[in-house]
């Protein structure tokens, strides 16, 4: 082996292996850059870099045969080594090569030549294709619903085709009757090609007109005029022709069976075709109204024809979303209501990415609510399914982000959000579930920045106000959290939107608004037996919040997610530990046996409470236990935020006997901006019993001083915005940071 690499080092050609490695890393380094720069496919790059290789091979084998001598280029057995000694100046030339490798990789990546991953337009796409909303040529309202319907099903049959890269519906709405031209458009979306349209309707006479157009050059690449007598069946020929017609335009690749879709017309009703684009246009909004409208559109489409797949995924789609954002119907019941309809729609078509991608959510949220089982296994299953069948689904990678984040992969839902960008730049949940993502990373600043960046791009979406208020009040702004959840209130009309402001009320000691809130909740909504219950809680009344909390504690339509907290805190605060110990175990079946139990970050708060209430049963080996491993894994949390956990240390250190440490954990919590218990226990801190062991001490009462000082200002910016109609300069101070 020595003399081996002897032979190599004689031959030169470990000196032309080093210096050729350096020049095809620079190479890769710069065509990683340069080609995508140039719209190059991905193949093109991959195909660079083998022949980069083959280069470096080559480069070797020559090494070994010949050598550069003053007297030419000579075979290596032809040379005559007792007069001839190869020249030693390359070793500068390698270590230049070297020192410019180095140069090339620094600059592409730490100054963001690669592109941030969360910059969403940093190139064009090659074989992508951006279809715009078509233009109804009617003054009539229904004819522009009717436009949107083509305009629909075309991007849902083009996005079904694999090879190319399709922009979704939400964000290609944004440049409806947009004055833009079409190479600005294609830059903002990073497409290669553009599609648009035009629909006139006139009594059961139809006329398309459609072209595609190249994003760059403003050319046209193939355009048709299709006259039809409104049917069905017509209408959705010409659909089809249109998808197969762009795709050959595009050389894209269409399987057999992606072409056999192509062809497939999705119902044979157009009454029910139009309750379903009409369904859809709803559900996209995203706002509690518009969802029940959009559930009632699907209902009817299905009614219309209950062979209508899309209708029965949509459903289920529409009623999950709604729980999820607004509790506004029963788990069990919307959980029954899903199940049914997406098992019909895949019984209708067996490959149907939507139904798929709802299944996945259906699983992941049955899942959550107790974490036991394989549930998140199946749901990844069913996510993956639906991304196989249609690489182009937004939602299937917002929805999988979220179950990565539930299983404690934050880099892996942050790439599976960013990836739905790059197909649906303006899709609205990634711009409010990536905040929260990096919250949890402690990454509070850009949570905040990215919020702010959301309510620029929907300012009518109540959503991310409601989550900069949540935001604020767990980074102790309290007074700026109570300006962005009344923005959010007042552009919703899911009366459930103003809840999060109870907390800052009672912190306030507002009893007022409290009392308004209440009253103005409607009877009929799901919540409203919990309200009797949670207004004498936040009243302190735990006894009777418990008596009214008895009357419904097993009424299904109530969401468990809501009621057993209540419970637990009305139990732990009146000394029913027994009462505790249930519905903590309910709420959280992971802890529920000690030698198996696991805290987490999604659990620890009940692990905490659990510990205590094991305390006061006398158990104290299983409290200790509990303790012990959540002490290990509040390490890992960020404090404050929406995703903070306040001052669950000082809890743990306070029960654990600790009572100095404790001490210091409150003051570096106080000292970071806490001054409320509410978002994190949903009690305030002088109740609460965890940290009963330190209240006595002179020192716990100084730092209760120093947070009723801010509290006090806080209230008071209130007051003067109240006085002043003016809450802009709260809003300005988050702004600002």
């Amino acid at each position: 082996m020595a003399s081996f690499v002897s032979e190599l080092k004689r031959r030169n050609v470990l000196r032309v292996a080093t210096t050729n490695a350096l020049v095809s890393w620079i190479l890769i380094e710069a065509g990683s850059v340069l080609l995508p720069t140039f719209g190059a496919a991905e193949w093109v790059f991959k195909a660079y870099v083998f022949i980069v290789a083959g280069g470096f091979f080559l480069a070797l084998i020559v090494a070994w045969l010949f050598e550069a001598t003053p007297d030419g280029v000579r075979l290596e057995r032809d040379i005559d080594r007792s007069s001839y000694q190869p020249e030693s100046h390359g070793n500068k030339f390698i270590i230049g090569l070297l020192v410019v490798a180095l140069g090339i990789s620094i600059t592409f990546n730490f100054t963001g030549m690669r592109g941030d991953p969360l910059d969403l337009n940093d190139g064009v796409v090659y074989n992508s294709i951006a279809v715009l909303p078509f233009t109804s040529r009617s003054s009539i309202e229904e004819n522009r619903f009717f436009a949107d319907g083509i305009h629909d099903d075309i991007l849902t049959r083009l996005a079904e085709i694999k090879s190319l890269r399709v922009i979704s519906r939400t964000s290609v709405n944004e440049y409806r009757d947009t004055t833009r031209n079409l190479r600005q458009i294609g830059k903002d979306l990073g497409v290669s090609t553009i599609v648009e349209g035009a629909v006139q309707r006139s009594g059961d006479q139809v006329r398309i007109t459609v072209q595609l157009i190249d994003a760059a050059t403003d050319e046209h690449i193939w355009a048709k005029t299709y006259d039809e007598e409104l049917t069905a069946e017509s209408l959705f020929d010409v659909q089809s022709e249109i998808s197969s017609q762009i795709a050959t335009s595009l050389r894209a690749a269409l399987t057999p069976e992606q072409e056999i879709r192509l062809a497939t017309n999705p119902t044979n009703s157009l009454a029910a075709y139009a309750e379903y684009v009409a369904g859809r246009e709803n559900f996209l909004q995203r706002k509690f109204e518009t969802l029940v409208t959009a559930r009632e559109k699907f209902e009817r489409a299905i009614e219309l024809d209950p062979n209508y797949a899309q209708a029965h995924a949509a459903l289920a789609e529409t009623v999950l979303v709604t729980l999820s954002n607004h509790r506004s119907l029963a788990q069990d019941e919307a959980f029954a209501i899903a199940s049914t309809h997406i098992d019909e729609a895949l019984r209708i078509d067996p490959e149907m990415p939507q139904a798929y991608a709802a299944r996945g959510l259906l699983e992941m949220m049955q899942w959550e609510r107790t974490r036991i089982g394989s549930g998140n296994v199946a749901s990844a299953a069913s996510f993956g399914k639906a991304i196989q069948l249609n690489p182009n689904l937004a939602e299937a990678y917002i929805w999988f982000a979220s179950l990565r984040n539930a299983e404690g992969e934050t880099e892996k839902s942050i790439d599976l959000l960013t990836t739905a960008l790059t197909i649906d730049p303006l899709s609205r949940i990634p711009y409010v579930n990536l905040p929260s993502f990096l919250s949890a990373e402690g990454q509070n600043e850009r949570t905040t920045e990215l919020l702010l960046h959301a309510t620029g791009i929907f300012p009518e979406w109540e959503l991310p106000y409601s989550y900069l208020a949540r935001h604020m009040q767990g980074l102790g702004r309290l007074d700026e959290a109570l300006a962005w959840g009344q923005k959010g209130a007042v552009l919703s009309e899911d009366p459930m939107t103003g809840g999060i402001l109870i907390g800052i009320y009672q912190d306030f000691g507002d009893d007022e608004s409290i009392a308004a809130f209440m009253d103005a909740f409607p009877e009929d909504h799901p919540l409203y037996p919990v309200g009797k219950g949670y207004e004498r809680y936040v009243k302190r009344d735990y006894a009777g919040a418990l008596a009214e909390v008895r009357l419904i504690m097993d009424n299904p339509a109530v969401p468990t997610e809501i009621i057993y907290p209540l419970i637990v805190g009305a139990a732990i605060l009146t000394d029913d530990f027994d009462l505790a110990y249930e519905y903590l175990l309910k709420g959280d079946p992971t802890l529920h046996d000690d030698a198996e139990s696991t805290v987490d970050r999604f659990n620890i708060q009940s692990a905490v409470l659990l510990a205590y209430v094991e305390q006061q049963r006398h158990h104290p080996r299983a409290a200790a236990s509990l303790l012990r491993q959540a002490e290990i894994v509040v390490r890992t949390l960020p404090r404050l935020g929406m995703s903070g956990y306040g001052i669950r240390d000082v809890q743990i250190l306070a029960l654990q006997g600790r009572p100095d440490a404790a001490i210091e954990a409150l003051t570096q919590a106080i000292d970071a901006g806490f001054v409320s218990s509410q978002p994190y226990d949903g009690w305030p801190l002088d109740e609460d019993p965890t940290i009963d062991t330190i209240r006595s001490d002179p020192r716990f009462e100084a730092l209760l001083h120093r947070i009723d000082q801010r509290l006090e200002e806080m209230r008071r910016n209130v007051d003067d915005a109240r006085k002043t109609g003016d809450w802009s300069n709260l809003i300005k101070k988050a702004e600002s940071v």
